[in-house]
């Protein structure tokens, strides 16, 4: 059909590998969207630190845990994953559909 490595990797093989492209986007965001070791053991100002590093610290308080502050940090930080999994869910709805197409 004439067409070139680049156009086939494009047109064929690209689409065929999306939704598994998707499934490692989310994955590889949510590993480091909460990562906890190395911004401990990195960041040294109370101004830089990350919200799950924030949590896991007010978790540990000194004088009580106040739960009502620690749910709050908890479901504002589980809402940037739920964004990006909402972005690739038509590519994980594609990959069940063509899994289920004999």
């Amino acid at each position: 059909d004439g067409a070139g490595e680049f156009l086939i990797y494009l047109r064929i093989l690209l689409p065929l590998c999306s939704p598994s492209l998707a499934a490692l986007a989310v994955l590889t965001f949510l590993g480091s969207w909460n990562n906890l070791l190395w911004p401990l053991l990195v960041i040294q100002s109370d101004g830089l630190k990350t919200l799950p590093l924030g949590l896991a610290q007010m978790a540990t308080g000194q004088y009580g845990i106040q739960y009502n502050l620690l749910m709050t940090g908890a479901v504002i930080s589980s809402i940037p994953v739920m964004v990006v999994f909402l972005a690739t869910r038509r590519y994980f709805v594609r990959g069940i559909a063509m899994g289920a197409i004999k």
